[in-house]
């Protein structure tokens, strides 16, 4: 305890003087013109009582204000939230388990316990906007947090409420921070602290004695610098000029986090840089105070109430606020809160799907059982509902005296759930007004040509419908029945960029997955069918007592699948509704310029760009001359997506020219190797363009299997290159949407860069010699030629590489052997010599010779390897790795190069380049005749070591199978007899599958040992 003082009072004398004017949370701002004082208080962002010790003097501040301000104004919150959301798809399944298809388009019964926790939990985003209470610490928290109490005593008074920031920013900025949060060491006096105090713990008692100062300190010595810029300084200052633009006219009463306030660069210092006068107000905590506390929570204003109906019109019933659509987890919810009494409305929706097969059909009945468990705190009624559907109605209060209502209806397409919950007697008040306000669509036996919005497709549908996010980007559904008829559209997206699969694959699989999923397996009949798209038509028994079928039609367009169902008895109804689909030109409106400032461009668009999720684990702010690459995407309603991706080069990238780049591109979609099963795309309308000093490469890859194709036009200016791409229909026109993003698209001269096609070696060569980070990992990047052989080579002889940079040494060896000066190779002999102590500089001279595409080279190789031979194990077992292109080459090693396989660690690279040499029949048995006896004796020893139980040496480290390669030529002599027998004792995998397709190639018994080899136990080929 002594120690802890010690650590304290050792501490506080570094706070200075000041620590005694910031013991306080609440301050009274003056002067500078000003008629009537304001006020700003520092807030936690929570409901715990800590945050609620309040003076009398914060009520009298509170009450003598005209207008209330916060970080930002609660009653705007859940619209930002909804159109945040809308900005990337909505109704997605992200779990693909079960596989894409099935995830993606599968009709899946609602989970019992789903509906249930619908039922007897509240809404999370509910919790998050009006009380931020854990159920487990209940009875010690107030019922809201200290921020929303206050701007709930504002509105009750019908005080304007202010909001200092600007909510995207916030957003923006407050995401930005927490990409590099924490230092990496605490500065010494917190570390000492945090070892007898929790940080948790130290941080509420700092708060409960209001040491701003402490509070700021502790920030400073476990926050970073560019955490702190972003979460507090250019807030500060943004909350602080709205605040000084409206205490001019009137008394207003702020309430910000905490942290905001203290140090050189809070809120309360820079109030004071502008002029005015702020000054600690501290009162005593009396029951004056607490019973003003509880005078404005137990007042209730009058609600208003206005009519609202869910997005497809399915629901309508009065409520605080229009009905948004959200999606989670298999369920759509509306929220409606009244911010001001701390009251909500919700309506959730649960699609039943009870005209598809299912194990257990969900039942009132059922549900009606659980409410006992299910409803909090204790039922005061419970009454049947009869119309418009069947249903329940339950009244409840719960064990806080909090009453709720609840009514639950099962229509022929969903179960829906409204719940009405508010402090104390609030629902009795009003339940009525909402409750009596409800109706639904009306079943009707009419059908409609129903019109996508946006005009994207038609279809001949029931009236009586409901629709999941037909107006947002995403996943949609349409479900619709008459009487015993069940109809359902679905359009499900997969905004693929990188591959094509083929149209008749996925329409098929589509409906085949789904039966599956339904567990109908038999009975299944289908056929494709002639028109602008792929599509295909399928049929199966609903079950095997009744006539049911269900009818399904898949169609593959672009980025989004189309799968249309019937379930009912009469063909001709399917193919009614099937034929009555069809596609329209998307209509699309609200097109303005917009500036992406995270990526820094503008562009003509109807929509926003996704809020950057920013790496939350990425604790380092990339250098500013590393390369960056930011990817963000711009998602139309109708379900168009477009992918901008920017790179501002690392400092010393180079390109020689523009067609350089462009054919970098290019290669990149290539597969790298000829056994590389990438499918390679046709490439369409190629076009590049260089103006205003920006160069332009635009084309489309299609695959001729497929309506789809994938749009790419890449932009480069100065040091940044973008990429824009999107997945379109090949087979009409481009949308709106899409058209003009890629014409109107435009990169701001901000953070550029150098351009990438000035020569910069200079720089990296004296970056080098001061030994500056910068050349770190530059290999690839810098274009040397002839001019730079002098330069480099004085570097590669006379530098002192540090150890952090002996790469960068060996990168500048191969980069020398590619300059074709006559110079170079006479320069690297002399230097192989001379790296007798250094085998990595020596098998790197080695490499880069064998990289030669020359035959005179091959023959230094030797030479150099008959001076001195290097032993660095790593770096040999890779020396004689080559490209299948220049292995005629190698062919001249030998039989030379056989002479070192005594030595060790170059046993194994040796044989392996001769069996790769053998089995591409560049080399044939004959010219390594005369070293068989070696090579089976190696073999022999090989088979030995994998024998061998306690030797740690397993058949993944091993080369035999490159013996047996090698020996079975030689297999009838007696000396490779023994060996054979001895290998199939062996449990290699490889080396024994190798000697079994060898034997059946050359159309010879296989040994019944090896025959009935248990494979099942031998260890697997590594790859």
């Amino acid at each position: 305890m002594h120690k802890r003082l010690f650590i304290y009072a050792t501490f506080f004398c570094f706070l200075g003087f000041s620590q005694e004017h910031e013991q306080s949370l609440l301050w009274e701002i003056s002067g500078n013109g000003l008629q009537k004082p304001s006020y700003i208080y520092g807030t936690m962002h929570v409901s715990k009582k800590v945050a609620f010790r309040l003076d009398d003097v914060f009520f009298d501040a509170l009450s003598n204000s005209e207008a209330i301000a916060l970080e930002s104004d609660p009653s705007t919150w859940l619209d930002h939230s909804y159109e945040n959301a809308i900005l990337s798809p909505q109704n997605s399944n992200g779990n693909y388990r079960s596989g894409f298809y099935s995830s993606t388009f599968s009709l899946k019964h609602p989970n019992e316990l789903l509906i249930r926790s619908a039922i007897r939990q509240d809404n999370r985003m509910l919790n998050g906007y009006l009380y931020r209470k854990s159920s487990r610490s209940d009875n010690f928290e107030e019922e809201t947090y200290l921020d929303m109490f206050i701007y709930q005593a504002g509105k009750k008074k019908n005080k304007t409420i202010i909001s200092l920031e600007n909510l995207d920013e916030a957003e923006y900025l407050t995401s930005k921070a927490s990409t590099n949060a924490y230092k990496k060491k605490l500065d010494p006096w917190l570390t000492e602290i945090y070892e007898k105090e929790s940080p948790h713990l130290l941080q509420e008692n700092t708060y409960r004695e209001r040491n701003l100062a402490l509070l700021d300190s502790i920030g400073e010595a476990s926050n970073t610098p560019y955490f702190r810029e972003n979460m507090l300084y250019i807030r500060n200052d943004n909350m602080v000029k709205v605040l000084d633009s409206v205490i001019q006219k009137q008394s207003v009463f702020a309430g910000v986090g905490a942290a905001h306030l203290p140090g050189d660069r809070g809120m309360l210092k820079t109030l004071r840089n502008k002029g005015y006068t702020v000054k600690a107000l501290l009162s005593e905590q009396t029951q004056n105070g607490q019973t003003k506390k509880q005078s404005i929570e137990n007042f209730i204003a009058s609600p208003i109430l206005k009519e609202a109906a869910t997005t497809d019109g399915f629901i309508t019933l009065k409520s605080f606020s229009d009905l948004k659509e959200f999606f989670y987890n298999g369920q759509k919810f509306s929220i409606s809160p009244d911010m001001t009494n701390g009251a909500f409305l919700t309506v959730s929706r649960f699609n039943l799907f009870d005209y598809l097969p299912n194990e257990e059909e969900i039942t009132l009945d059922r549900l009606e059982n659980f409410l006992f468990e299910d409803i909090p705190g204790d039922i005061i009624s419970k009454e049947k509902i009869t119309t418009p559907f069947p249903g329940l109605s339950v009244l409840n209060k719960t064990k806080k005296g909090d009453y709720q209502k609840y009514h639950i209806y099962k229509t022929p397409l969903e179960l829906v759930i409204i719940k009405f919950g508010g402090p104390k007697n609030y629902v009795l008040d009003y339940e009525k007004e909402i409750f009596n306000s409800i109706s639904f669509k009306t079943p009707s036996k009419n059908m409609e040509t129903f019109k996508s919005p946006y005009r994207k497709y038609e279809v001949l549908l029931p009236e009586f419908n409901t629709q999941d996010n037909l107006k947002n980007a995403g996943n949609k559904l349409i479900q619709a029945n008459i009487g015993d008829d069940y109809y359902f559209l679905k359009e499900s997206v997969n905004q693929d960029t990188y591959y094509i699969e083929e149209d008749e694959f996925e329409a098929k699989y589509i409906t085949n997955s789904f039966f599956k999923d339904l567990k109908i397996e038999d009975s299944i009949s289908g056929k494709f069918n002639n028109g602008t798209y792929k599509s295909y038509e399928a049929v199966a028994k609903f079950d095997s007592v009744s006539n049911r079928k269900i009818y399904l039609k898949t169609i593959v367009k672009d980025g989004s699948y189309y799968l249309l169902g019937y379930s009912g008895f009469k063909k001709s109804k399917a193919s009614a509704y099937f034929n009555s689909f069809k596609f329209n030109k998307t209509k699309y409106d609200g097109f303005e310029t917009t500036i992406d400032t995270a990526l820094h461009f503008s562009v003509t668009t109807n929509t926003k760009p996704v809020i950057l999720n920013y790496n939350r684990n990425n604790r380092q702010k990339p250098k500013d001359y590393e390369a960056v690459t930011k990817q963000t995407n711009y998602y139309s309603k109708a379900n168009e997506q477009i992918s901008v991706i920017r790179t501002k080069f690392h400092d010393f990238q180079m390109y020689t020219n523009i067609d350089s780049l462009w054919q970098e591109l290019d290669d990149s979609r290539l597969p790298k190797y000829k056994s590389d099963g990438t499918k390679i795309f046709r490439i369409n309308n190629k076009k590049r363009t260089y103006k205003n000093n920006t160069y332009t490469y635009s084309y489309t890859l299609t695959d001729s299997l497929s309506a789809k194709a994938i749009r790419v036009k890449h932009i480069v200016k100065k040091g940044v290159l973008f990429t824009i791409k999107s997945l379109n229909d090949s087979i009409n026109e481009p949308s709106l949407f899409i058209k003009n993003f890629y014409e109107t698209f435009k990169p701001i001269d901000t953070i550029m860069g150098e351009t990438v096609f000035k020569d910069k070696t200079q720089r990296f060569f004296e970056a080098l010699k001061k030994d500056d980070s910068i050349v770190m990992n530059t290999y690839n990047l810098l274009k040397f030629n002839k001019s730079h052989t002098n330069t480099i080579m004085d570097l590669v002889k006379n530098f002192e590489f540090p150890e952090n940079k002996e790469n960068i040494k060996t990168n500048l060896i191969n980069e020398l052997i590619e300059l074709e000066d006559n110079k170079v190779i006479p320069f690297l002999k002399n230097l192989y010599v001379d790296s007798y102590s250094n085998p990595r500089i020596q098998t790197t001279i080695l490499k880069a010779l064998l990289n030669k595409k020359d035959k005179k080279t091959h023959e230094d190789v030797l030479t150099l390897m008959q001076k001195d031979l290097p032993l660095e194990q790593y770096d040999v077992q890779s020396l004689f790795y080559t490209y299948k292109d220049s292995l005629e080459l190698k062919k001249d090693l030998f039989p030379e190069l056989l002479e070192y396989t005594n030595v060790q660690e170059y046993k194994k690279p040796v044989y392996n380049l001769l069996a790769r040499l053998k089995d591409s029949s560049i080399i044939k048995s004959k010219d390594y005749k005369k070293h068989k006896k070696t090579i089976i004796n190696d073999g022999k020893i090989e088979i030995k070591r994998g024998l061998s139980k306690n030797s740690g040496y397993h058949s993944r480290n091993s080369s035999l199978y490159s013996y047996v390669k090698l020996i079975f030529p030689f297999r009838k002599e007696s000396i490779a007899e023994s060996f054979f027998e001895k290998l199939i004792d062996s449990e290699n995998a490889e080396a024994l599958t190798t000697y079994y397709a060898l034997l059946e190639k050359a159309n010879e018994n296989i040994p019944e040992k090896l025959k009935t080899k248990p494979w099942t136990t031998i260890r697997t080929k590594r790859y």
